[in-house]
């Protein structure tokens, strides 16, 4: 097969999200700042994308950078089952394989869900799409952990799959510490306008050790993405074949043709000459 019916060049996937990702938060940060939406100190990331124009922006790159963390997704979900065929590998990887491409792509849809519904506007569904964010995410980062360490020696190294275990460790951790000192933050909150969040409006500590912590599992997690480079060096992929249905084709110029020679036709035509 010609080097052209290729997909190649796979492993800028992962660098393009680990770059994409971080950029789009700073951008939506500093125009919130500058806009006067959010004070310059720790909002959440949801905080920073709620109000126009920084909310468009933000909606429009994160539902595009969702569309390629599923082609990133997928592309894992094969490659780990292509390694499990050539190499006989364990039986249960197939299953670890199967379910980190459900929670992959549960995560795509929490990323889509928070990026599209503001939490200002529909708080519950944005907060269930940020469990869906950051928990299916740290959930499918330990599915992948524990394929890294079926598929070593023959498709991972040792030291990849202990990095992506302390990655997933890390994860966990920053998840639950979002949600308990988000929730605490919360009850004790009583200013008037979340996004400008003051020492005086009580909770001020709890609030910043939980936008601290989103912020910095953000990063995890596209280092975590990252770590798929070096595995997508080897990958290609054949460019999808569309296959048409001459026999059908041929059925309905028949009738076109028919239709045309028909007296009806060359009246409607003539008519239209007139």
């Amino acid at each position: 097969m010609d080097k052209n019916d290729f997909l190649v060049n796979l492993h800028y996937l992962p660098i393009i999200l680990f770059v994409s990702l971080p950029a789009v938060f700073v951008l939506t940060y500093v125009i919130a700042v500058l806009s006067d939406h959010v004070e310059a100190g720790f909002p959440y990331i949801s905080d920073v994308a709620t109000s126009a124009p920084e909310s468009c922006i933000f909606a429009q790159f994160m539902n595009m950078i969702a569309a390629l963390m599923c082609f990133v997704i997928y592309i894992r979900y094969s490659q780990v089952k292509e390694c499990t065929t050539a190499f006989r590998l364990q039986a249960s990887l197939p299953r670890w394989n199967y379910w980190a491409l459900i929670l992959g792509l549960t995560t795509t849809l929490g990323v889509s869900i928070v990026a599209n519904f503001q939490e200002t506007s529909v708080i519950v569904v944005h907060m269930i799409g940020a469990f869906l964010c950051f928990g299916g995410g740290t959930a499918y980062f330990w599915t992948q952990a524990v394929c890294s360490f079926y598929l070593h020696p023959l498709g991972c190294s040792l030291r990849m799959a202990h990095l992506r275990t302390a990655l997933s460790t890390f994860c966990t951790v920053c998840f639950f510490v979002i949600f308990i000192t988000g929730v605490l933050a919360s009850l004790a909150y009583k200013g008037t306008n979340p996004q400008k969040w003051y020492k005086n409006d009580g909770g001020w500590e709890l609030h910043v050790a939980s936008t601290v912590t989103e912020w910095i599992c953000a990063i995890a997690f596209c280092v975590y993405i990252l770590t798929f480079t070096d595995e997508f060096r080897d990958i290609r992929m054949i460019h999808p074949k569309i296959l048409c249905n001459f026999n059908r084709s041929r059925s309905s110029n028949e009738v076109l043709n028919e239709s045309q020679a028909s007296p009806l036709y060359q009246d409607q035509g003539s008519s239209t000459v007139t």
